[in-house]
């Protein structure tokens, strides 16, 4: 049998969906092998998607089609520029799982450690999944294995609070999944077919219909209460603050990715299907636009620290959902560039601020004064982290907001423009205050005076991603090369 490039696309899904099965055997006898386990695991998954990668760039698209069965009948599944966003993702997987060897200790039982080492591979199968599939019915399996994980990792802790977060998060879910099946069912009786470059050509080909209208905008509400979008948000800032930090880094900085990907794929179905756009857009830049400017504004009055890195991720979202709605080249590739940079960030700040909460069982910024001079290098790496999400040259947060920021004024839309400047102003208020906290008041708890660095299982990671948010910012230019030609797909589909 020989080996076919189109024929690994289908392992990237199916390697950490596989080995999610077999964690609880690996942790029979010993619950730190599951661990380790998953950290293999998750490093092949980063490599095999990385080597997909460097193909892609080499000869374009790889496709294949589950079972020998070509579309529209079978199963497709393709690995393009916008499906290159596995890569990253096992990547950061493959940081964050290290990081909770030590940090399930004190925080998550014991015996549930195989658990929370099977939904993280499980997760991020069903991420890679829906990120690949042009299947709508296999869009929607997707979502759903990445939702039911997400919901029982912000439980798997077992307190009261978590189990409650993670109700409220699952309920939300559930009307998204229901808009998502009711919109799948509806192109599925219009067309015969699930196939999106299918469903997208028999709908260009008949007359146009409100029920597929209908379906596109259920669509578009479904993944837009999937990245949290304002006001949408509200299962948000508990789950993420209450779920372990780990876990909070995954769902910050990748699970609300997955309606941003899902909205990408709305605006390809319906720019293809000729299906006008105009209106769609508007909405999407008024409502980034709020976003920006909310988030950013209630993440200020947060005490507790992952609270505040929560409200900021919804003003993050809001800049990626802007810069999709101007529809113009300079702002949509920043837009695309800006959901790998902010899951850099929010990784990065999320297990920083888990670093800093295990060593000194605090978390807010009242008793976490004076923690800069304690935890040096885990601070350090959080400050950068909070120069990147303001957006300050020159680290990954720059590139893709001085992007959205040129495409809204060279657009004419000077109000958008102005909004991407006043929710820069408001984070940068709250991270300066945080710093202020760190570094400029005394200590006036005894847990912080005592505190010291965590285990290089923990500090490894947060170090490395943090010097990886200043190496992409210098070299961001890498990055909206290879995203150029989704760029142009995108606002080709749309008409744009």
């Amino acid at each position: 049998m020989t080996f076919s490039w189109s024929q690994a696309v289908a392992w990237l899904p199916v390697l950490p969906l596989a080995a999610a099965a077999l964690v609880p055997i690996v942790a029979q006898r010993n619950a730190r092998a599951a661990g380790g386990f998953t950290f293999v695991v998750t490093l092949l998954t980063a490599a095999l998607a990385v080597a997909l990668t460097i193909r892609l760039v080499a000869e374009g698209p790889l496709t294949v089609h589950l079972g020998g069965w070509v579309a529209p009948y079978g199963i497709e599944l393709r690995f393009d520029r916008l499906g290159a966003w596995s890569a990253p993702l096992a990547t950061f997987f493959a940081l964050v799982v290290p990081f909770a060897w030590r940090y399930l200790e004190g925080s998550v039982p014991r015996e549930r450690w195989a658990a929370f080492y099977a939904l993280m591979l499980l997760n991020l199968g069903g991420l890679i999944g829906f990120s690949l599939t042009v299947d709508l019915f296999n869009l929607f399996l997707a979502m759903e294995v990445v939702s039911i994980s997400s919901y029982a990792l912000v439980a798997v802790a077992g307190r009261g609070t978590a189990a409650w977060a993670a109700l409220k998060y699952l309920l939300l879910g559930s009307v998204s999944s229901l808009l998502v099946l009711f919109a799948v069912a509806l192109l599925f009786a219009l067309t015969g077919s699930l196939n999106l470059f299918d469903v997208a050509a028999r709908l260009a080909a008949s007359e146009p219909s409100p029920a597929a209208t209908l379906a596109l905008a259920s669509l578009a509400v479904a993944f837009v209460v999937k990245a949290a979008l304002f006001p949408l948000h509200v299962w948000l800032p508990d789950a993420h603050a209450i779920a372990p930090s780990p876990v909070s880094a995954v769902l910050s900085g990748l699970v609300v990715k997955i309606g941003i990907v899902g909205l990408v794929r709305v605006m390809q179905l319906a720019g293809e299907s000729g299906i006008a756009l105009d209106v769609f857009s508007e909405l999407l830049m008024l409502l980034g636009a709020v976003a920006i400017v909310m988030g950013a504004f209630l993440a200020i009055f947060q005490d507790d620290i992952k609270l505040m890195l929560a409200y900021s991720t919804i003003s993050n979202i809001g800049y990626i959902v802007l810069g999709l709605g101007l529809a113009v080249p300079f702002a949509v590739s920043g837009a695309l560039v800006h959901v790998f940079n902010h899951a850099l960030i929010k990784v990065t700040l999320f297990l920083a601020a888990g670093s800093i909460i295990h060593q000194t069982g605090l978390r807010t910024l009242t008793d976490l004064r004076g923690v800069g001079r304690t935890l040096p290098q885990t601070c350090a790496a959080m400050t950068l982290g909070a120069m990147a999400i303001v957006g300050l040259p020159p680290t990954a947060g720059f590139i893709s907001k001085w992007y959205i920021g040129l495409g809204a004024f060279s657009a004419g839309r000077v109000a958008y423009g102005f909004a991407l400047v006043f929710g820069a102003l408001f984070v940068f208020i709250y991270y300066v205050r945080m710093l202020n906290t760190f570094y400029f008041q005394r200590a006036t708890r005894e847990e912080v005076v005592a505190a010291v660095e965590p285990p290089w299982s923990m500090r490894g990671p947060v170090i490395a991603l943090a010097a990886a948010c200043l190496i992409v910012g210098l070299f961001g230019g890498i990055l909206l090369a290879f995203i150029t030609p989704a760029v142009g797909e995108l606002l080709a589909a749309m008409g744009s």
